[in-house]
């Protein structure tokens, strides 16, 4: 608790001074340029998929009150982490439910600069409460909902997925651990090595939750919804910085599909590799031991298919 504290201290600290820069012109409109990159891709592909021309919305840029999320370690890990996972740019692997992409931006607590070439590892429930890759769930050999990307030169990373459910005792969640120093296997597509920076949950507005779990499949999980101030997790990542991202939605109706943007503040010196692999995060459903094993240390190659971005 004392070393979770004095983490917490030092980087609600970090955010005050990161939190002007994050807000630059130089900052907002490269962001700006990428996040509507990601909108046009997926219509570019709803289209092909449809044969229905659709609107692209603007993307849009972050509110006044937009503050940096900081990702704090050790508590939040959960007992769901599968390492080896694909390095992918969709993970919804045709789960039903609403699309969702993903723009995060990794910035160095200590710099206040963006976190270049590391790779975010992303996974969370599906429609209904159910994660892949656990016999208990009755997926064990299932990967939905999974896998990583990296961040390009200024620490930004998209990826698709679908919006997640939830399940007894805790709020809607997506889960992601920021590694650096590790390479990309470009035979397995999968990253080894490296290190662990921070784990940590991202949350959602409750306004864009209750439009969710009216459509769906999600008015099927007969499980009650949590609140995000029912949470304990929730209520820790949320004692001075915001885990919470601002959502678009991408047509007229949260059935057409939501962006989730959020900036998120790393220590790059810190290392909690052993506190992901053991899983020793706050309370989630129950679940077994990670899977797998973390793969010896190394750098990151260059080459077609797992080429980091730029």
């Amino acid at each position: 608790m004392a070393k979770r504290a004095v983490h917490s201290l030092k980087a609600r600290n970090s955010l005050a001074k990161c939190s002007e820069k994050l807000k630059s012109r130089d900052f907002v409109e490269h962001r700006m340029a990428r996040r509507a990159e990601l909108i046009e891709s997926h219509f570019e592909k709803r289209t092909l998929e449809t044969r229905q021309w659709q609107n692209r919305p603007p993307p849009q840029a972050p509110g006044n009150t937009s503050e940096p999320c900081i990702l704090t370690p050790e508590v939040t890990v959960g007992p769901y982490y599968v390492s080896d996972e694909l390095i992918r740019p969709d993970i919804s692997e045709g789960q039903d439910g609403i699309d969702l992409l993903l723009d995060f931006q990794l910035i160095d607590v200590n710099t206040c600069l963006p976190v270049p070439r590391a790779m975010i590892d992303v996974w969370h429930c599906n429609t209904t409460g159910s994660y892949s890759g656990f016999a208990q769930e009755n997926t064990a050999e299932l990967s939905f909902n999974r896998g990583l990307q990296p961040t390009d030169r200024n620490g930004i990373m998209h990826m698709k997925t679908s919006f997640p459910g939830w399940y007894q005792g805790r709020a809607t969640h997506i889960h992601i651990a920021a590694h650096i120093n590790g390479k990309v296997n470009r035979e397995t597509h999968t990253y080894e090595g490296g290190i662990t920076n921070h784990v940590g949950q991202v949350f959602f507005p409750e306004d864009t939750l209750t439009a969710v779990e009216t459509v769906a499949p999600y008015n099927t999980n007969e499980v009650i919804r949590l609140r995000n101030a029912e949470d304990g997790i929730f209520v820790e990542e949320n004692t001075g910085y915001n885990a919470v991202s601002e959502i678009q939605f991408l047509g007229r109706s949260i059935e057409d599909g939501v962006l989730a943007f959020i900036s998120i503040g790393i220590d790059i010196s810190a290392n909690h590799t052993d506190a992901l692999l053991g899983g020793a995060g706050g309370p989630g459903g129950p679940g077994g031991p990670p899977n797998g094993t973390f793969p010896s240390n190394g750098t990151f190659p260059g080459g077609n298919g797992t080429t980091l971005p730029v």
